[in-house]
């Protein structure tokens, strides 16, 4: 389980005043009964990310996971421009040194266009 928000700052407050470890578990479960002491481990990480990043609060927002380096704005206007000049670039064979998936990916979710050519198989009759 997470450390909540005011536990981060307690362990931040108390362990920059306090040369113990040992002791600073201690405060933490007199002050915090409901939740086990964190571990020698915990209480270091979060002091070494608050001297390093100003906080020990969850940033991974934004910067969790693979980056889209596929997918940058140079990337999807050059794709843009080439279907504007030939819509019917094929994706797998596309000329543009870019993946089948990429190339799909890209006209789907950037440009919002269909990355399929519709084909009419039947006429209707009115």
């Amino acid at each position: 389980m997470q450390l909540t928000k005011e536990q981060r700052i307690f362990i931040i407050v108390n362990a920059l005043d306090s040369n113990s470890i040992q002791h600073l578990q201690e405060l933490f479960q007199e002050c915090f009964p409901e939740r086990n002491s964190p571990s020698k481990v915990t209480i270091w990480k979060n002091v070494r990310k608050y001297k390093t990043e100003g906080t020990s609060l969850n940033l991974n927002k934004g910067r969790s996971g693979r980056r889209s380096t596929e997918r940058a704005p140079e990337n999807v206007e050059i794709i843009h421009q080439a279907l504007l000049a030939n819509p019917e670039i094929s994706s797998r064979k596309n000329g543009l040194g870019k993946s089948k998936s990429t190339l799909k990916r890209i006209v789907k979710s950037e440009l919002k266009w269909h990355h399929y050519k519709m084909h009419v198989r039947q006429t209707t009759r009115y």
